[in-house]
């Protein structure tokens, strides 16, 4: 009984001490620079030539490892990967999505009562309308194509 307690008593400090922090904690979230400016290391802080380049506010990144200090992380629009300062970074505030188009609210609404996590057949396909594009009709007056 004796032995439990004091099992117990040294277990207890060491609980506080994990965190959720880590490598791979926020791997694939969106991040954007919070500092005005923060420079970019693609092999590390301590690479000899010194940063690579610098990000400027609002840039968004995407985490691939979050340290203490610099994190690993993924430009996004180039996929350059590289380090910067962990403290310069702020989670990105989620993105509108697009609304849906005239196709996919067209099959959509025809597939209602199906369900929805199948695509659509070739059949459903193709009861959707074509888009009227404004481009497809010549305007008055231009010549026709001639080889």
């Amino acid at each position: 009984m004796r032995h439990v307690l004091l099992l117990l008593l040294c277990a207890i400090p060491l609980v506080g001490c994990t965190s959720a922090a880590g490598p791979g904690a926020h791997a694939g979230e969106p991040y954007i620079v919070n500092a005005q400016r923060t420079l970019f290391y693609t092999f590390g802080p301590a690479q000899a030539a010194g940063p690579d380049f610098a990000l400027y506010h609002g840039q968004r990144v995407t985490m691939l490892s979050y340290d203490f200090g610099y994190s690993h992380v993924a430009i996004q629009g180039t996929g350059q990967s590289g380090y910067v300062p962990t403290e310069d970074l702020v989670p990105a505030p989620p993105t509108d999505q697009p609304s849906p188009t005239g196709s996919q609210a067209a099959t959509r609404n025809h597939r209602q009562g199906a369900n929805p996590s199948r695509p659509p057949t070739a059949a459903e396909q193709s009861q959707i309308p074509l888009p009227d594009f404004p481009e497809a009709k010549p305007s008055p007056g231009t010549p026709t194509f001639r080889y």
